[in-house]
């Protein structure tokens, strides 16, 4: 029964080139915050595909809010000069070179975002990166033959609320990759529509957005390293501690964790102020 709670509740597959370890859960999830790692994924280089195929859409779009402004400005006789005028074809220029590194912009806002995720991960990293779920449910065992047979047939039981949990917290780790993707594959079209007035807000707002983005990843791994400590001190307290309130605890601490990850992103949208 042992080598079963072992298949059931240790888990070590590979999806998109990223290995996910039950045993090694702040590792791998660690792989899926880290921006200089997330860029390995296999499937990030579909952001600069996009993006390469927005840019002539979003210099389309630039051209056309420029005419449009530039026609508003000329109707206003009394504010028309020619300060005004060059100032336009300046904003122009220096937006046209924005959309056409937009890229290598929002990269570098990732980078100065991702130092930030370096520093807090030195700062409060730990030992409890080995922590098997599995392990700390077969040492929670009674050994009573009636006992074991209960508290196996309630692992069993238990098992399907337990995966869901996990694979849910998975499912937003990588979801906040693929928002990462979305953000960096439609970048352009925020810079081209900052050209006006009414749109330069809003561009504003899409960085901050995507800086939101990078900030969760801070929040995704001290939620993990949470996580980590609570399993850490179930396993210290197993001799206080029957195989119920093992695994109930095992529960709590999953839902813990998915509802920190889950209020990552309005966390960090409120932080940047980009909603």
């Amino acid at each position: 029964m042992d080598a079963l709670i072992r298949i059931l509740y240790s888990f070590k597959f590979s999806v998109f080139g990223v290995e996910l370890d039950s045993g090694n859960l702040i590792g791998s999830v660690q792989k899926l915050t880290n921006f200089s790692s997330v860029q390995t994924i296999n499937i990030w280089s579909i952001g600069k595909v996009v993006n390469d195929c927005i840019v002539p859409v979003a210099l389309s779009l630039l051209i056309l809010f420029f005419i449009i402004n530039l026609i508003k400005k000329s109707m206003e006789v009394e504010r028309i000069s020619w300060e005004r005028i060059v100032m336009a074809f300046v904003s122009f220029f220096l937006l046209k070179y924005f959309i056409q590194n937009g890229y290598d912009f929002l990269s570098s806002i990732m980078n100065i975002v991702n130092d930030i995720f370096i520093s807090v991960t030195n700062a409060i990293s730990n030992g409890n990166t080995s922590i098997n779920i599995a392990d700390t449910l077969i040492n929670a065992v009674p050994s009573g033959f009636v006992d074991k047979i209960m508290t196996y047939g309630l692992y069993l039981i238990l098992f399907i609320p337990f995966m869901t949990t996990i694979v849910q917290i998975l499912t937003q780790i990588f979801l906040r990759v693929v928002k990462l993707i979305l953000c960096f594959a439609f970048a352009p079209i925020p810079i081209a529509l900052s050209v006006d007035d009414d749109g330069r807000g809003k561009a504003i707002q899409y960085f901050l957005f995507s800086a939101s983005v990078g900030i969760e990843a801070v929040i995704i791994y001290i939620a993990t390293n949470i996580y980590a400590i609570g399993l850490a001190g179930l396993s210290s307290t197993l001799g206080s501690t029957n195989a119920i309130s093992t695994i109930v605890a095992i529960l709590f601490l999953n839902g813990m964790y998915l509802a920190v990850i889950q209020y990552a992103s309005q966390f960090a949208e409120r932080l940047t102020g980009g909603h």
